[in-house]
């Protein structure tokens, strides 16, 4: 009987070396010896791992030698960068309490959402995470998770810019000088506005599963776009990379692993596809600058606030009297005012049917667009949107058959109709049992009267 179970142990044994792939892959010793021992006892072998079944990688603090110059070492050490860059992006869980606009005294059934956002370094601010604006829209509780982490960490809602869709969330727990945590958090730089076909990746957390996410792609297309968040035109990137619910907030970085855009929105049409909206390195810059100049507060992108007819065609062009100029070998271009805000800074300088052909020496075409790169144009209000408050531009104008030069200064302009009340609640009043609110989109949008009456 114990003759069996002997012969019967040695046969377990062999079977298990027969699928071992080869003899580098595992070290098992003492065979004999535990192979005597295991009659009496369960199998047992003592197993070296190396990477087959299970990843085995050095401490953090040995995985480089960065004394070493060899090519292999510097490889490792581009590696390490693409390791701080990953651990930077972060996983945001967000309780959303939205107020309910038809009955503003109180609120509509909370909500939960998770985006992504990453560390970036802001001038006199310090550390922060920034993500995007309807991430974290009305928030009663916002937490950030880190790569490799299974602690939650409390966040505050310190910035929001809705008109680009950017905030900014301060983590204490996180960056705390008093961490002492081994945590070191590595801050993204931002780099520079790619060109058209450059590569670029979107890293974030987008649905499907729990863990980072890294798709890849090319600029598509740099143009002013509609942000859905408030309904401004600015500035936006299009690539062909893969940008799902989740990868809100996430950062699209280069090759040099620098942060050239935000990925915000999407187009949800089944007959487009790889189609995806990034928030442009140089609109992140003036949403970090405006932060910086207010102490951390934001006040929006400036706007001319008026409304223009294009002179594409050679009768209006006539009309008005531009044609004269074009005798003396000097072509003129511009755009027509048909109508000036009375809250914009333009209001009292420029009248309706006043030509503006240039502003701050940058000519303005007959299509309402500008110069913007090589091969490239964009419409007026992106250079506009580009400066801030308390800037002043000139305009080059034609008046009456005349040219001539004025001053406008720059301001951003609230409308009367407010696409957002900044995750404030709506103001309302009640009287004698009539309920007063302030007209808004989330209103007509709740009211179902947004999208069939509302028009250009």
């Amino acid at each position: 009987m114990a003759l069996a179970r002997q012969q019967s142990c040695f046969a377990v044994i062999a079977a298990a070396l027969w699928m071992i792939p080869s003899a580098s892959a595992f070290s098992i010793s003492r065979i004999g010896k535990q192979a005597h021992n295991s009659c009496a006892h369960p199998l047992k072998a003592t197993i070296e791992r190396d990477g087959l079944f299970w990843p085995s990688s050095p401490p953090n603090d040995e995985r480089i030698d960065r004394s070493a110059n060899s090519e292999e070492d510097h490889d490792d050490l581009f590696d390490e960068e693409e390791y701080q860059t990953l651990d930077a992006v972060v996983k945001i869980y967000a309780t959303h309490s939205d107020p309910d606009f038809l009955i503003p005294w109180q609120k509509r059934h909370q909500t939960t959402s998770t985006s992504s956002g990453f560390v970036i370094d802001v001038p006199g601010l310090g550390l922060r995470v920034m993500t995007n604006a309807h991430s974290v829209e009305y928030g009663s509780v916002v937490q950030v998770q880190r790569r490799g982490d299974d602690e939650k960490h409390a966040a505050i809602v310190e910035a929001v810019g809705n008109e680009c869709d950017l905030a900014l969330l301060r983590v204490d727990s996180l960056f705390s000088p008093q961490n002492d945590d081994q945590f070191q958090p590595f801050a993204m730089p931002i780099g520079s506005l790619p060109m058209l076909q450059d590569d670029v990746e979107v890293i974030g957390y987008p649905a499907g599963g729990d863990s980072l996410c890294v798709t890849k792609g090319v600029v598509s297309r740099i143009e002013m776009q509609e942000y859905a968040q408030a309904g401004a035109r600015l500035l936006a990137m299009q690539i062909d990379a893969a940008i799902n619910p989740g990868n809100s907030g996430g950062p699209v970085v280069n090759d040099e692993l620098e942060v050239v855009g935000v990925a915000f929105q999407g187009i949800d049409e089944e007959s487009i596809e790889n189609v995806g909206y990034v928030v442009p390195a140089s609109v992140v810059r003036h949403f970090l600058e405006d932060v910086r100049r207010n102490n951390g507060i934001y006040t929006g992108f400036c706007q001319l606030g008026i409304e223009v007819s294009f002179l594409e065609n050679k009768a209006y062009r006539k009309f008005l009297k531009m044609d004269n100029l074009d005798g003396e070998n000097k072509r003129i271009s511009g755009v027509c005012v048909r109508r000036v805000q009375p809250s914009a800074g333009a209001y009292g300088i420029l009248k309706s049917m006043d030509v503006v052909m240039a502003v701050d020496g940058i000519p303005v075409g007959n299509d309402g667009k500008i110069p913007f790169r090589r091969g490239e144009r964009v419409d007026l209000g992106c250079y506009i949107s580009s400066l801030f408050p308390g800037d002043v531009a000139t305009a080059t104008i034609f008046r009456d058959g005349t040219e001539m030069e004025v001053s406008i200064p720059v301001s951003p302009i609230k409308d009367l109709v407010p696409s957002h009340y900044n995750n404030k609640p709506p103001p309302y009043l009640i009287c004698s049992g009539f309920v007063f609110t302030a007209l808004s989109v989330p209103y007509l949008d709740a009211k179902g009267a947004w999208d069939d009456f509302y028009t250009e």
